[in-house]
C-alpha cells in the first residue's frame, strides 16, 4: 500500500516539494515497459518515479467488470450466483454415478461459457439452455430430470417422448 504522507513520495520516499510537485500521482510517472500477464487478466506495468530520484516499481491494472445480472422469466432482475447453477446440476445429477465429479464440471462449464458471452444481462432461458446442453452430453437422466423441471413438464407422456428422442 502506498504511504500518505504528502511530503514525501510513496515509491522512493524523495522530497516532493523539492521538485514542484504537488501531489504523487500515477499519470505523472512514465511507463517503461507495459505487457499482460501470463493469464491475460491484468496488465503489468514497470514505471520510473517522476520525483527526480529514478525509483522503478511495477503496478498491475485489472479491468473491472460490471456485476453480471439474470433476468427472469417473470421480469424481474437479480445478481447471478453461480451456486444457483451448482444447487440445480447437483438436483438433476442427485444419485448418479460419479454425481460431485460431474456437478462441478458442469457448473464450471456454464459458468465459463455465461462470462464468455460477455454481457452485463444473462436471461434464464440461456443458463437454462447451457446447463441442458451440458447435461445431455455426460449424463442423459439428469438431462431428463433437469429437462422436466425447466420445461415445466407435467404429463408422463412429454417425459416418454424426451426419453425416446435420447435412443
Amino acid at each position: 500500500m502506498l504511504k500518505k504522507n504528502k511530503e514525501l513520495c510513496p515509491i522512493c520516499n524523495e522530497s516532493i516539494k523539492k521538485k514542484s510537485i504537488k501531489d504523487f500521482n500515477l499519470n505523472d510517472t512514465i511507463v517503461t515497459d507495459s505487457r499482460a500477464t501470463k493469464k491475460g487478466s491484468m496488465i503489468r506495468r514497470r514505471r520510473v518515479c517522476n520525483c527526480g530520484s529514478g525509483g522503478r516499481f511495477t503496478t498491475y491494472e485489472r479491468i473491472h467488470r460490471p456485476e453480471l445480472t439474470v433476468v427472469k422469466r417473470n421480469g424481474q432482475i437479480t445478481t447471478f450466483n453461480k451456486e444457483r447453477i451448482f444447487q440445480s446440476v447437483k438436483i438433476a445429477l442427485n444419485g448418479c454415478i460419479d454425481q460431485d465429479i460431474k456437478t462441478e464440471q458442469i457448473s464450471n462449464e456454464v459458468n465459463e461459457k455465461i462470462k464468455d458471452i460477455g454481457k452485463d444481462t444473462v436471461p434464464t432461458k440461456t443458463i437454462g439452455e447451457f446447463i441442458l446442453k451440458a447435461l445431455k452430453e455426460r449424463d442423459k437422466i439428469g438431462y431428463v430430470r433437469f429437462y422436466g423441471v425447466f420445461k415445466k413438464f407435467n404429463d408422463p407422456k412429454e417425459y416418454k417422448r424426451i426419453v425416446d428422442t435420447l435412443h
